[in-house]
């Protein structure tokens, strides 16, 4: 059945109800080497990586044999009228991308969060610019199972705590749900507002008035919320919120290439399964064609060497193995870099080379 091991997840992490969540990281020494994984796969640069593609050159030998084509008198065989192709979408994944992001709201993410901000004019140029024919979807999924600020519960005109808080603003029953589509952030360093999208729709779709403004709004987190993204990114996949009546109805369509954006600045430690688990729910929601995703992970890079953190190896990092295992369609980049346009700008390359390589059927 499609999105088998989805639902397999989901389910899990139903059972579990979010229970053993951790923010940080383990320092315990380990024996396995840096830039080693659990999966048997062999590791890559532990800073970036990029896709590549080829196939067989087209060839084509000339014939003395006759061919069915009429001939004009001109010797030129006459191919009929041809088609006027336009100037529509890209050929390949057919101008169709679905990036979800899935942003850690943790306390720890106060800088990291405003550097994100400062890379977003950035990303939303290059969107605008080198996918303007494309048809894309555009989602920020919720970290947390909650929404409000605890001490502002219940404030009336102006919280204290927090003077941006809409005190005497009502949630919608998706903004409470874990994985669904972002479109009031709430907290600290948060929009604090209703993210004014055109479609209606718990995600932006093309042809979004404001589009830097309003994947601002959904995408600046605040600092009140959890980490967890890769758990956070198979709800947000999971038939349970995608499908019929679901939070995310249509997000994910069948014939568009999926990007997913994992964002978190500390080792993965508290989504449920494990980055082979990851790989094989990605995997499974594209229909077992591992041509249509692209897994784009900012973490921390303290686990390498020479990484932009330090250097202070523990336990896997399961957010580098999961990028390692779905290579070569996955790019990791440092948290701890100062900017991450960049980032997003290789990103871009990867994912325009990669609709070259996914045909959908």
């Amino acid at each position: 059945m499609r999105r088998l091991a989805l639902a397999a997840l989901a389910a899990l992490f139903a059972c579990n109800d979010g229970e053993g969540q951790q923010s940080g990281f383990s320092t315990s020494i380990t024996t396995a080497p840096v830039g080693s994984t659990t999966s048997g796969e062999s590791p890559v640069d532990s800073t970036t990586s990029t896709a590549s593609s080829s196939g067989p050159a087209a060839s084509s030998e000339a014939s003395g044999g006759s061919t069915g084509s009429m001939s004009t008198g001109s010797g030129l065989p006459d191919l009929g009228p041809i088609p006027d192709a336009g100037d529509g979408p890209p050929p390949g994944c057919k101008g169709k991308v679905d990036l979800l992001f899935t942003i850690s709201s943790h306390p720890t993410m106060e800088i990291k969060q405003a550097r994100l901000k400062a890379s977003f004019p950035g990303f939303i140029a290059t969107l605008e610019s080198a996918f303007a024919d494309f048809d894309y979807h555009i989602m920020s999924s919720n970290t947390s199972g909650f929404w409000g600020y605890p001490s502002c519960v219940g404030c009336k005109d102006v919280c204290a705590d927090l003077p941006e808080y809409p005190c005497g603003t009502s949630p919608e029953p998706c903004d409470s749900i874990r994985g669904a589509g972002v479109t009031y952030p709430l907290g600290e360093h948060a929009s604090n507002e209703r993210c004014e999208l055109a479609s209606g729709l718990r995600y932006i779709t093309a042809g979004q008035p404001m589009l830097e403004e309003a994947f601002t709004c959904v995408a600046s987190m605040g600092i009140n919320g959890a980490d967890g993204v890769a758990e956070t990114t198979m709800l947000a996949l999971a038939d349970e919120l995608d499908g019929p009546g679901g939070c995310n109805e249509g997000f994910l369509r069948d014939d568009a290439l999926l990007v997913v954006v994992a964002i978190q600045d500390t080792y993965d430690e508290g989504s449920e399964g494990t980055a082979e688990d990851w790989r094989d729910a990605l995997v499974e929601a594209k229909g077992g064609d591992a041509d249509a995703v692209v897994l784009l992970v900012i973490s921390t890079d303290i686990d390498d060497p020479v990484g932009l953190c330090g250097y202070d190896p523990g336990v896997e990092h399961e957010l580098r193995t999961w990028t390692e295992l779905m290579q070569p369609n996955a790019l990791f980049g440092s948290i701890c870099a100062e900017g991450y346009s960049d980032y997003f700008a290789a990103a871009a390359e990867m994912i325009k080379s990669q609709c070259d390589v996914f045909v959908p059927q």
